[in-house]
């Protein structure tokens, strides 16, 4: 009977416990030991050398709207040698195209004058050459009429002297007579057709003159022209494309020149200022630090739990929190969770969370900005320290199989 009860009640107090273990816990919330207000940041850094001015008097946790100037990086300190360099070589095309203009309008203006030339050349041959065919003609009918004279003259001596009528002396005079007027109206025959064919030859544009040719010479130098006409137009296109892809050098070097002489800081959203790895007036190199910003719109609850509290959490649930030294609690939404495994080494965070080896999940929430008192003058609020609520889930099941496994 004893050991019956014994055993009765140490199964009673051993369902107790279970109970107490399993269940009692579910009813309560669990508080998270560390959590803090943090939000993301930015670094800018310089392109270029120079030294640093703020538009106006900067300090840490001063706000710039999005878009807003913050200050600049000046560098007179630059080469513009190269610059220079272009500018001259532009000058220099410029020249030498107003140069190539004046050449092909003085060769136009030449090759003008010649082809003119040609033609009152050409007009002037054809009228001499025709006056000249018509006193040729004239002189040969004459002579036509002095050769038939002369020659009735020799037929009549010759029938005189074989006759015996007139002196052998008489009939050699009239027959010497009649030789040389045939002589001279072959002669002028010859040079009617000379005539002839020269006029052929000037009305057809090849022969302008007597013992000289001026129309293939003429032409050769027309040719001439023609050619230097083309090298210069030549030229002057490639003069006027080097033009244009120097301006297009000189554009480039200006706005290189421009970026390396300038480099305006600008708000890359609603920002404050974090840090100033830079005052006004400091000496910046190349990829120096300007300004840490930090990000008005990233504001987050960052906090961690242990690993038993992290699988009660996913993403969309609802956390409650208070600032540590207030009482009254918020209401945030989970949309992140880190698990240990996880690189926290994440320089863009504001603040950081203290070490705890026991409790190393993250978790992100999203706040909602008319809860906190966010402005400039307390930073946003991050790096504040917070208290989060966690609801447990009420699940036996898992409480049951949890509670065995501690055998």
């Amino acid at each position: 009977m004893l050991n019956s009860k014994v055993l009765r009640i140490s199964i009673g107090l051993l369902f107790l416990v279970f109970l107490v273990v399993s269940f009692v816990p579910s009813f309560y919330m669990c508080n998270s030991s560390d959590g803090i207000i943090n939000a993301r940041t930015t670094t800018l850094r310089s392109p270029i050398e120079g030294i640093l001015h703020f538009n106006s008097p900067t300090r840490c946790g001063k706000f710039f709207k999005k878009g807003e100037l913050i200050g600049e990086v000046s560098n007179e300190q630059i080469s513009r040698a190269h610059l220079n360099e272009l500018v001259t070589e532009r000058k220099t095309l410029e020249s030498r195209v107003s140069s190539l203009g004046s050449r092909i309008l003085e060769f136009n203006a030449l090759n003008k004058r010649l082809e003119e030339n040609i033609d009152k050349y050409q007009k002037y041959s054809l009228i001499q050459l025709q006056q000249q065919l018509k006193q040729t003609d004239d002189k040969l009918v004459q002579e036509n009429a002095e050769q038939s004279r002369a020659k009735k003259e020799f037929d009549a001596g010759r029938q005189l002297v074989d006759r015996q009528a007139v002196k052998l002396r008489d009939f050699e005079t009239a027959e010497a007579a009649y030789l040389k007027s045939s002589s001279r109206l072959k002669e002028l025959e010859n040079r009617s057709s000379e005539l002839k064919n020269s006029l052929e030859a000037v009305q057809s544009g090849i022969f302008l003159g007597d013992g000289h040719n001026d129309v293939p010479y003429s032409s050769q130098r027309r040719d001439q022209l023609v050619i230097e006409i083309c090298l210069a137009k030549t030229a002057m296109d490639e003069a006027k494309s080097r033009i244009e892809g120097i301006d297009q050098q000189i554009a480039d070097e200006q706005k290189r020149l421009q970026q390396l002489s300038s480099y305006q800081i600008k708000a890359p959203f609603n920002a404050l200022i974090w840090r100033m790895p830079a005052i006004e007036t400091s000496s910046i190199v190349i990829d120096s630090e300007l300004l840490v910003l930090l990000n008005c719109s990233s504001v987050f609850l960052d906090f961690v739990v242990s690993e038993t509290q992290f699988s009660d959490i996913e993403a969309g649930s609802a956390i409650q929190y208070r600032l540590l030294g207030e009482s009254q609690y918020h209401t945030g939404k989970v949309f992140a969770l880190r698990g240990s495994g996880s690189d926290l080494n994440d320089h863009s965070i504001a603040a950081v969370l203290n070490k705890d080896a026991k409790r190393d999940f993250h978790v992100w929430v999203e706040l909602d900005p008319s809860d906190l008192d966010f402005k400039a003058e307390n930073f946003f609020q991050v790096g504040r320290r917070v208290q989060v609520k966690i609801p447990r889930k009420i699940q036996p099941l898992r409480s049951i199989i949890r509670f065995f496994n501690v055998f």
